[in-house]
């Protein structure tokens, strides 16, 4: 009823085929395009974009590769594992066959899922070397700015650098494609080495060829994939020599060049390895080639001839061509015993190589062990006897956080005094300018300031305020002639000591004296502090320090003049000892010298002397700022002034100038590194034709 509302109910029979048609159909849907399409076809509320559903051609490609990649590794695995079943050695050399076909199937998909992944990077190399060819052709031929130019090579270094990364892509993906390939064949040696043990050396025979064979296509293999490391590793070692060469001139790459150092010997022993693998494997695939060559020659030698009787001259004709083929395997034979020649040579100048590189191998081991060495000592001097300025540096920065909190917190209380000082009011009450006492001067001011503390509802939140006192309390006793005058409030002694912030305290300030004006703009009273006694008949003793100020500093004091004393007031004396004058006028003025030491004194001494003639002065002549420097060297060489001689060499290496510690740790890392490293180009270019072999 719910597929078909219109029609008639179907029956139980016709429900049960229809359910199970529907399961199959969706079951395949499922099976084919996914969960996430069947469920948006049957349950989507709103209707998604079709290219949703699209997968990409590459990424399917890709994933199909894979799979077949893999299908054919376990294809390859099954048949190792028929091994064990092959009891004869017939039942044996089919597996073998199908092990063959087997590792054919494996490379083929090998083959083709790494060209895929080899592609991309192959365009790329292809694309940069294309427009960096283009860019250096329109930097020769066409005539551009200097604007365009640096762009332009800017461009070029771009693409370069693409075409490298892409190289170095293509390296490792090959890597990883004969790491394949070599697992592959490893295993299928192991196993035949397992299958040698079961049988005879009779039966073996058959399938000695074989066994050399994969010999041959292992040791080839694993060349090719220590080539390709090789290679990576060249690469590698180039890029930490360009980033030597290409640091800047700062103190902190000193520490990166010893770290490029140590990373350039880590990299040359992980080649030299590899360098000593191929050796190996190149050494191991003489061996084979030597083994079957010897096998050959000695089945040639185990061959036997048979001759018959002759009775017909017709039959010595067929015994002449036995001959003949009896001299071509003689021929063949001794070919055979030429390349067993050939490849003797080879082996022993492999043990040569090998040996050689044995021994760089240890060098560059010794430095390294001696770069890592001082790269320790050099830590441990650094912390030794830098110790004390890490602590003083420890201490610095304890110091910055304390003043810094220290500041917050003053600046918090600052806050708060700024808050409590807007809630009072201050008022400045000036007396009259009739003196109080008659004893005191006419010409001396006074002020009168009254000093109340805050209300006693915050007695110690802040120190005491100005705050306005009363007329009667702004008099002063007469007979006290006294500069500062300090009066008591009306209140008793008890409640003076309950309530000490409350008693006012009125100050005169005169103006006459500037240490006594200072010392009484400084005066406030502590609200912790008890009343102070009346003061003392004159001098007027110094107040506590209690009652020193906290609160807004005193207007600033008029200048005064220093009075000169007796020793300033004296004229300074003449002295003729001057350090640029010349020693011809030196001896000139040694005559003059004992009389104008006897007349020095004060500058009326000297004119005295002056004009009695007794010292004479000599006028200066003004050098001419016209004449050239050689007429001034010409001048200081008649007044007797002496030539030293100059090396010119010392002079033009000191113009040069000495190269920056930096150049030289790098000059002193590459000459290291060229030590450890091969000698020339053309070694490693012959021990690479030494590894190619004919099959």
């Amino acid at each position: 009823a719910v597929l078909f509302p219109g029609g008639a109910a179907p029956g139980e029979a016709e429900l049960q085929e229809l359910c199970r048609a529907l399961e199959l159909y969706l079951g395949w849907a499922l099976e084919l395009c996914g969960a996430r399409v069947v469920l948006d076809a049957l349950f989507a509320a709103d209707r998604r974009c079709d290219d949703e559903y699209f997968e990409s051609l590459q990424e399917l490609r890709g994933r199909a590769l894979r799979g077949h990649l893999a299908r054919a590794k376990e294809a390859l695995r099954r048949v190792l594992q028929q091994h064990k079943s092959a009891d004869t050695m017939v039942a044996l050399m089919k597996v073998y066959e199908e092990e063959d076909e087997a590792y054919q199937d494996l490379v083929t998909m090998a083959t083709q899922f790494y060209q895929y992944l080899l592609q991309p990077f192959r365009d790329m190399r292809e694309l940069a070397t294309l427009y960096k060819l283009e860019i250096l052709k329109s930097l020769q031929y066409d005539n551009l700015g200097p604007r365009r130019v640096a762009a332009l090579q800017k461009d070029a270094e771009e693409w370069t650098k693409r075409a490298e990364s892409a190289v170095c892509s293509i390296q490792d993906i090959t890597v990883n494609y004969f790491k394949e390939t070599v697992k592959a064949l490893a295993a299928m040696h192991k196993q035949m080495e397992q299958d040698e043990e079961r049988f005879g050396k009779t039966t073996w025979s058959s399938a000695l060829p074989r066994l050399e064979n994969l010999k041959c296509m292992l040791a080839k293999e694993t060349l090719q994939h220590l080539r390709a490391r090789e290679l990576c590793l060249k690469q590698k070692r180039t890029g930490i020599q360009k980033l030597m060469e290409n640091l800047g001139e700062q103190e902190e790459n000193l520490n990166v060049v010893e770290e490029l150092e140590i990373q350039y010997y880590e990299t040359q022993l992980e080649l030299y390895n590899v360098q000593l693998e191929v050796l190996k494997h190149e050494e191991m695939l003489l061996i084979v080639q030597l083994d079957t060559i010897k096998r050959q020659i000695k089945e040639k030698q185990d061959e036997v001839v048979y001759y018959d009787t002759c009775e017909n001259p017709e039959e010595l004709k067929v015994i002449e061509q036995t001959m003949e083929q009896h001299y071509a395997n003689l021929s063949e034979m001794t070919m055979l015993r030429q390349k067993t020649k050939q490849l003797e040579t080879k082996r022993g100048t492999v043990c040569a190589r090998r040996a050689y590189l044995r021994n760089k191998k240890d060098q560059c081991e010794a430095s390294h062990r001696q770069r890592l060495q001082q790269a320790e000592e050099s830590k441990k001097r650094f912390q030794q006897h830098h110790s004390i300025q890490i602590k003083r540096d420890k201490q610095k920065e304890e110091e910055k956080k304390k003043k810094a909190w220290i500041s917050q917190e003053r600046q918090k209380t600052l806050e708060r005094l700024k808050a409590f000082r807007e809630a009072t009011h201050v008022v400045l009450k000036t007396s009259c300018p009739q003196p109080l006492s008659p004893k005191l001067p006419r010409n001396i001011t006074q002020q009168a300031v009254v000093l109340s503390p805050p209300p006693s509802s915050r007695p110690r939140a802040a120190p005491a305020v100005l705050s306005p006192a009363p007329s009667s309390r702004a008099r002063a006793d007469p007979e006290q002639p006294q500069s500062i005058l300090l009066v008591e409030a009306q209140e008793s002694k008890a409640s003076c000591q309950n309530t000490p912030a409350d008693i006012p305290v009125q100050i005169f300030v005169t103006d006459g004296d500037t240490e006594r004006q200072k010392h009484s703009n400084d005066v406030m009273v502590s609200p912790s502090s008890p009343p102070p006694p009346p003061p003392p008949p004159p001098p007027p003793p110094p107040l506590p320090p209690s009652l020193l100020p906290l609160p807004p500093p005193p207007p600033p004091l008029p200048l005064q003049l220093k009075t000169p004393s007796a020793t300033e007031d004296k004229p300074l004396p003449l002295s003729s000892d001057s350090p640029s004058e010349s020693p011809a006028l030196l001896k000139q003025g040694d005559s003059s010298r004992t009389s104008i030491n006897n007349y020095i004194g004060s500058m009326d001494e000297v004119l005295a002397s002056l004009k009695r003639s007794e010292v004479h002065l000599r006028k200066v002549e003004q050098p001419n700022p016209y004449a050239s420097v050689k007429d001034s060297i010409l001048s200081a060489i008649r007044q007797g002034v002496k030539l030293r001689k100059v090396n010119r060499d010392t002079e033009k290496d000191a113009s040069k100038g000495s190269p920056n510690e930096l150049e030289r740790s790098i000059k002193a890392a590459m000459q290291r590194i060229k030590k450890v490293s091969a000698n020339s180009e053309e070694e490693e270019d012959n021990d690479q034709n030494n590894g190619e072999w004919d099959s």
